[in-house]
């Protein structure tokens, strides 16, 4: 089946002297695209381009290692695409999104599309919102047949931010039909340890994380609970018999890639000057994995998309295709790498209790795999939220037999956290089936799937 993408830009507003355009990829729904829902979809960072998740996650196509080994490769120079059986345009039509502005081929005026990451000025959680929101308004009056279908705000990481700060805005405004969002290993806001992801700067979390994981003995755990307090743990500013703990707990437990616990593809390569130490010692393990011969994440994913996908979209065919110019400078990053990006929002967790926050239905998934913002942080942070439980923790599966997807605990207010077992930081990349069945049953406000041992 061939997917026909409608790339494009959309005008962003104006800022301090830079007239903005946001690139775009829009792919329809493969059922009913005037009645299935519009899944707006953008990657975090702050930096990271939203055609990795694209590629590598969620789109109806996709990159991998394969992507570099096939005679149309050898014979054109462009990475091979391959059909996603886990796409999400199975489920609705498909925005992706590359903000702010350079973010992917987004660019600025007066400097333009071969601008670099300073092109477009400074940015700020509150300037994006604002800038998104004009987006979406613009979007939507080049595609006004999308304008009332149901919508759905959705995204990982520092699209913890992006997306419930864009539904701020849009319930503001009283625009479009937004009915809900998901927020995948998001951050939180408030500064922290993690830029506007974690409002504690303290390792309390990874400790419980790698411990709760067997990562390190249960000797040392006992060590830092006894040299460590709690208010060091969670707010930082560690004595000396305290960081001697925890960095016995680092010795023990050895490597772990960033965004997964367990996997080994170790693809998360942000190639670029403004990468290449990190890119150096991931690309050294990539290599590692290649001459292993392990192509596969471990729930037989293919690795290496992102890799491939700097090829793809640097290659003049492609750019002529995602209707940017020849000289467009692709620009991906994260953490702020690259451009300037300052976090300025405070904790999000009141407005997860608040009268606008009930206007619409929530989900926040996190892989319980991820090293980084972890299900222990994110099962704390929402269990504190003050919102009555409904539902108490209990097991998810795929098929609503056996084959676990999960945890899932369930709110009033249409608030729901959920876990997708063995996925990290990226769970669409991680566990596709999983993800799919999980956005599935929340598009269509549905049960997650029950967990029946009798029908095994």
């Amino acid at each position: 089946m061939k997917f026909t993408p409608f790339p494009g830009y959309i005008a962003a507003g104006e800022e301090d002297g830079h007239e903005m355009f946001e690139h775009y990829l829009f792919f329809e729904s493969e059922g009913s695209p005037s009645s299935d829902p519009l899944i707006m979809w953008t990657n975090g960072g702050p930096g990271a381009s939203s055609l990795l998740g694209s590629f590598t996650e969620l789109g109806p196509y996709y990159l991998s290692d394969a992507s570099l080994q096939t005679e149309e490769y050898r014979s054109t120079g462009v990475p091979t695409l391959f059909e996603n059986s886990n796409r999400w345009t199975k489920l609705g039509s498909l925005l992706i999104r590359n903000l702010p502005p350079p973010i992917g081929f987004s660019y600025c005026n007066p400097i333009g599309p071969s601008g670099d990451g300073y092109s477009c000025g400074s940015w700020n959680d509150t300037k994006t919102a604002k800038h998104s929101l004009y987006f979406m308004q613009n979007w939507m009056k080049a595609f006004p047949e999308y304008s009332s279908n149901r919508l759905f705000l959705i995204g990982e990481s520092y699209a913890g931010l992006y997306v419930p700060m864009l539904a701020q805005q849009i319930l503001d405004a009283g625009s479009f039909r937004l009915e809900g969002i998901a927020v995948g290993d998001g951050c939180l806001g408030g500064g922290g340890n993690n830029g506007g992801c974690v409002p504690n700067p303290g390792p309390y979390f990874s400790v419980e994380f790698f411990h709760g994981h067997g990562q390190f003995s249960d000797k040392t755990y006992a060590e830092i609970k006894n040299m460590c307090s709690r208010e060091e743990l969670v707010n930082g500013a560690q004595t000396e018999k305290c960081h001697a703990a925890l960095d016995k707990m680092d010795k023990e437990r050895g490597y772990s890639f960033d965004y997964n616990l367990y996997d080994e593809c170790y693809d998360f390569d942000l190639a670029g000057p403004s990468h290449q130490r990190r890119s150096a010692r991931l690309r050294s393990w990539r290599e590692i994995a290649l001459h292993q011969n392990s192509y596969w994440h471990m729930d037989g994913a293919p690795c290496g998309g992102i890799h491939a996908m700097f090829k793809w979209v640097n290659t003049s065919a492609v750019k002529k295709a995602l209707h940017v110019a020849p000289n467009a400078l692709f620009f991906t990053g994260d953490n702020g790498v690259g451009f300037t990006y300052n976090s300025t929002q405070p904790s999000l967790v009141p407005w997860y209790s608040s009268e606008q926050a009930k206007k619409i239905r929530i989900l926040i998934y996190n892989g319980d795999a991820d090293p980084g913002l972890n299900s222990f942080y994110a099962q704390n942070w929402t269990s504190s939220v003050g919102i009555p439980e409904i539902e108490s923790w209990r097991p998810w599966t795929r098929d609503g037999k056996i084959r676990m997807g999960g945890y899932v605990t369930r709110y009033q207010n249409n608030f729901d956290f959920l876990t997708i077992r063995g996925a990290g930081h990226m769970v669409p990349e991680y566990k596709p089936e999983a993800a799919f069945v999980m956005v599935k049953s929340f598009l269509s406000n549905s049960e997650y799937p029950r967990y029946h041992p009798a029908s095994f």
